[in-house]
């Protein structure tokens, strides 16, 4: 199966490594935002992303600053079913019952907690915030998880089959 990868400026540098993981497992990709530009805006990522991942029936990987907003937009996509995921358990239910096609990851892990840094009045871009790119193995045991999850149907075909009549 080949999938599809994006990323804003929040995330690249962690898609560039979850690419290097990719190619070393043999995983065919193709990369929707191949160059970094520090005034990108997220929305345009997902747009190309879960139109690939929409045309081609496949799956796809966003990163993002924290992937929430990644998830709101790519879920603007007919045929998307975007989830902003951190755990392995949340990954593998959200295959399994809810067939998300587009898994959002956050690009970045901050020294301080967010809201203690915009309290205190110092918030004005999170690339300015103190930060380290996300651990890539923690990626990979996500990614790894959905795309290796099969949706389990059932009961739950019916459910996704609504979500998207709603599209209509």
């Amino acid at each position: 199966m080949k999938i599809y990868i994006g990323s804003d400026h929040g995330g690249f540098k962690l898609k560039e490594e979850v690419m290097k993981e990719l190619s070393t497992l043999g995983i065919e990709f193709e990369d929707v935002s191949p160059n970094f530009d520090e005034n990108d805006d997220y929305p345009d990522a997902c747009e190309a992303l879960g139109r690939k991942v929409a045309e081609n029936q496949t799956r796809g990987i966003m990163i993002c600053a924290s992937g929430t907003g990644s998830a709101i937009a790519a879920n603007k996509v007919k045929g998307v079913r975007a989830a902003s995921l951190q755990t392995e358990e949340l990954v593998y239910l959200a295959r399994l019952h809810n067939d998300i096609n587009l898994l959002c990851l956050k690009g970045l892990e901050f020294e301080k907690p967010i809201n203690e840094i915009a309290q205190s009045g110092n918030y004005k871009n999170l690339l300015n915030i103190p930060s380290k790119v996300a651990d890539v193995k923690h990626a990979m045991k996500l990614i790894k998880l959905f795309l290796e999850t099969d949706f389990e149907a059932g009961r739950h075909e019916r459910r996704v089959k609504k979500i998207e009549a709603m599209e209509e």
